[in-house]
């Protein structure tokens, strides 16, 4: 049994995080992903199931952080919570 791709970044990423490797997503890594995916799709279209591509997304991300200058693990953990309740806040307590 292996990790899944959401268990591959969240444990990657987290390891950057505690300084006990130099890891920083360089991307959302939409490509597989469900959650973070639809979220970007929400963010950028305003619709979960547009036809634009999750490369097409990462682009947009990308350029979004380079604003931002949050990283992508806030982005992707982000746009996965974000997308279950969009219209009505609730506080992700994970």
């Amino acid at each position: 049994m292996g990790f899944g791709r959401l268990g591959r970044f969240d444990f990657l990423t987290m390891l950057g995080k505690l300084g006990v490797a130099p890891i920083e997503a360089g991307s959302a890594y939409l490509v597989g992903a469900t959650g973070p995916l639809r979220g970007a799709r929400l963010l950028f279209t305003n619709n979960v199931k547009a036809k634009i591509s999750p490369r097409e997304l990462d682009d947009r991300l990308n350029k979004l952080d380079s604003y931002l200058e949050v990283g992508m693990q806030v982005l992707e953990d982000s746009l996965c919570n974000w997308q279950k309740s969009p219209r009505k806040f609730i506080s992700f307590k994970g």
